[in-house]
C-alpha cells in the first residue's frame, strides 16, 4: 500500500509539473541531456539577439550608403551636365552653390549615427566623427579600423561594421570640392577632370553598398539556420523532459484502482480472526 500510495503520489507530482521527472536523482542521464539541450538552447537565443543588433546596426549603414550613393550620383550628374562647353558662366554658378551644399551632406553622411548615437563608421571610435574638416576645407578620417565582430553561432562571427576608410577616402571629398570650385570658377578643364574622379568615387561606394548587403544576406541565411536550429532543439527537449499526459493519466488510473483493490483487501483481511479458521 505505501509503494501505491508513492506511485500515485508520483504521478500527480508529474501532472502538476508536465514534466516525466520531478527529481534529477529518477533519471541522471535524461537529466543530464535535458540540461545540455536547455543550454543549446539559451545560446540559440543569445546568438539570435546578436543578429538582431546587427541588422539593426547595418539598416543604418545601408540609409547612410543609400544617401552617399545619391549625393555622389547628383554630383556626376551635375558634372557630365557642366562639363560640355555650351553653359555659361552663371549657370555653373547656380549648380556651383548646389554642389556646396552636396559637400556638407556628405560629410553629415560620413558620420552619421545609430540609434544609440554611435558613430557608424569610426571603427571602435565611436564617440568621435570619423570624418573631419580642416579650414581649408580639406577632410581627413580620424575613426580607427576596429571590427565590430558579432557572434551568430557557436562557431561563426560576423565582422558587421563598414569602415569610413573603406567607404570615403580624402579623394572622393576632393573630387566633390574640385567639382565646386570648377562652377564657381568657370573652369572647364576642372569640371572634365571631376568627372572621372567622382565615377571612381561612385564605383568606391557601389562595392562597400555591395559589401554591406552580402552581411545583411548572410545574417539573414543564419537567423532561418537559428530557427530551424532551435525548433529542432525544442522538439527534441520536449520529447525528453515533457509529459504524455496520456499515458500519465492512464498509469494515474491504474494505480489508483490497484491500491483501492488492495485497501479493501487489506480491510477485509484486518476484520478476520482466528475464530473465522476454526
Amino acid at each position: 500500500m505505501s509503494d501505491g500510495q508513492f506511485s500515485i503520489s508520483e504521478i500527480q507530482a508529474k501532472l502538476g509539473t508536465g514534466k516525466q521527472l520531478t527529481s534529477p536523482s529518477q533519471d541522471i542521464q535524461k537529466t543530464n541531456l535535458i540540461t545540455r539541450l536547455q543550454s543549446s538552447l539559451e545560446r540559440q537565443d543569445v546568438h539570435r539577439e546578436n543578429i538582431d543588433f546587427a541588422r539593426t546596426r547595418l539598416n543604418s549603414e545601408e540609409t547612410a550608403l543609400t544617401s552617399i550613393t545619391q549625393v555622389l550620383q547628383r554630383a556626376s550628374e551635375l558634372a557630365i551636365q557642366s562639363a560640355n562647353g555650351t553653359m555659361v558662366a552663371e549657370d555653373r554658378a547656380v549648380l556651383g552653390a548646389e554642389v556646396a551644399e552636396l559637400r556638407k551632406e556628405l560629410l553629415r553622411l560620413a558620420n552619421s549615427r545609430d540609434l544609440e548615437g554611435n558613430y557608424i563608421f569610426a571603427g571602435n571610435r565611436i564617440d568621435s566623427p570619423p570624418f573631419v574638416q580642416d579650414d581649408r576645407g580639406d577632410v581627413e578620417y580620424y575613426g580607427d579600423y576596429g571590427r565590430l565582430v558579432i557572434g551568430v553561432s557557436d562557431s561563426r562571427s560576423v565582422a558587421v561594421n563598414t569602415l569610413g576608410n573603406e567607404l570615403l577616402t580624402s579623394d572622393d571629398f576632393d573630387a566633390v570640392k574640385l567639382l565646386e570650385d570648377g562652377l564657381l570658377e568657370n573652369d572647364v578643364a576642372a569640371l572634365q577632370r571631376s568627372v572621372d574622379e567622382l565615377k571612381m568615387s561612385s564605383d568606391r561606394v557601389s562595392v562597400t553598398f555591395g559589401k554591406m548587403a552580402g552581411r545583411v544576406s548572410t545574417l539573414n541565411a543564419q537567423s532561418e539556420l537559428l530557427e530551424d536550429t532551435s525548433l529542432r532543439l525544442e522538439r527534441v527537449l520536449s520529447q525528453t523532459g515533457d509529459l504524455d499526459y496520456a499515458k500519465a493519466i492512464t498509469q494515474l488510473s491504474k494505480e489508483s484502482l490497484a491500491l483501492q483493490a488492495l485497501q479493501a483487501s487489506f480491510t477485509k483481511i484486518s476484520q478476520l480472526s482466528l475464530f473465522n479458521f476454526m
